[in-house]
């Protein structure tokens, strides 16, 4: 048994007013003259008995009230009684907000730090007993309805199948939606756990943080696991844009790549590479500074026609989720040009000027 209001139990020692009360009340005989002893003769012994039980009785009665008020007021609550194979403990309702954001691939000695949040899901899960229920929140997604289950076992199942996504999101929106699910649940006992590695820019901008005292009770309980023990070396890249408006076959096309460096040291001599159609067609490299951003021009002939993929790739670190960026451009087979004139006449050397080219 464990009691929500622990600090409550110190008014115990209030039960000792009536014992120093009695006490008190025992050492203050009244001296009363008298010549004869006949008087007390004529008590009976039993009544005096009976004075006596009706004093310990009152006496235990209000020590009982103030041991059973503190009691009370302390909210004890059942944790995990079993007895023949059924539950006396209150029922838990317990969510589990796994970060599942490309940043919690990095991995350290004991390996992805996605991994090792799932790792302690399991171990948290083979905690609950029957009858206890329990969801996960992915942070990348955008689940507008979470299911809590008893099954856990099944809960343990999809836990496995999850992996990092190159979606994100804030742990904010998260913390939102648990809270809103938490706050529903007629469960006595109510759990939060928050896995992340606490990414700066994934908690959430000032103006969208949420005061969420109301949804989340004294009796709602909020854990969280912190996997941010690694020193990060970061470059990512933001943006591949194309530039050029007019696009041909065999002509150069111009990108531009935006390279950011997350680190808290200097990116110094980084290749960045560009590939058309799968083939490398380019390549740069660039010095970054720590927290710095930079963009780079690029520029390779497209050999083909149609729809060609194009993407940017920089050399591995400890993220890799962010370490290419891809596009496509559409390289039609030959350009077609309206001609708009009253008098043939006026076009003769704009076609003459055209059909030369061509043939060159």
């Amino acid at each position: 048994m464990t009691f929500l209001n622990p600090a409550v139990l110190f008014g115990l020692l209030a039960a000792s007013i009536p014992v120093l009360i009695h006490l008190f009340n025992l050492r203050k005989l009244k001296k009363i003259e008298f010549s004869t002893l006949r008087f007390l003769k004529e008590l009976q012994k039993n009544k005096i008995r009976k004075i006596k039980l009706k004093q310990w009785l009152l006496l235990a009665l209000r020590i009982m009230i103030i041991l059973l008020l503190v009691t009370a007021f302390a909210r004890p609550t059942l944790e995990g009684i079993s007895i023949g194979g059924t539950t006396s403990a209150a029922k838990t309702t317990a969510l589990f907000i796994l970060d599942d954001t490309f940043s919690m691939s990095v991995v350290d000695q004991d390996g992805s730090y996605f991994n090792q949040a799932k790792q302690t899901i399991k171990n948290l899960l083979t905690q609950f007993e029957e009858g206890d229920e329990a969801a996960i929140i992915l942070v990348s997604a955008q689940m507008d309805e979470i299911n809590l289950t008893t099954n856990l076992s099944k809960l343990e199942s999809e836990l496995g199948e999850f992996e990092t996504s190159y979606t994100t999101n804030e742990l904010n929106n998260a913390l939102i939606k648990a809270a809103q699910v938490i706050s529903a649940s007629k469960n006595f006992n109510k759990e939060i756990y928050l896995l992340t590695d606490f990414q700066k820019g994934r908690l959430a901008a000032e103006e969208n943080l949420e005061d969420l005292g109301e949804m989340l009770k004294e009796n709602v309980k909020l854990y969280s696991f912190n996997y941010s023990g690694k020193e990060v070396y970061n470059i990512a890249l933001r943006e591949l844009k194309v530039n050029t408006s007019i696009l041909e076959k065999n002509k150069p096309v111009s990108f531009s790549v935006n390279v950011n460096n997350y680190s808290n040291q200097p990116a110094d001599n980084t290749i960045v590479s560009l590939y058309i159609d799968g083939k490398r067609s380019a390549q740069q490299t660039v010095n970054i500074q720590p927290g710095a951003t930079q963009t780079i021009n690029m520029e390779a002939p497209v050999k083909a026609t149609g729809y060609v993929d194009v993407f940017a790739e920089i050399e591995e670190d400890d993220v890799l989720h962010d370490n290419k960026r891809f596009t496509s451009v559409f390289i039609p087979e030959k350009i077609n040009i309206l001609l708009l004139y009253n008098n043939p006449e006026d076009s003769k050397y704009v076609k003459l000027a055209l059909s030369s080219s061509s043939t060159s």
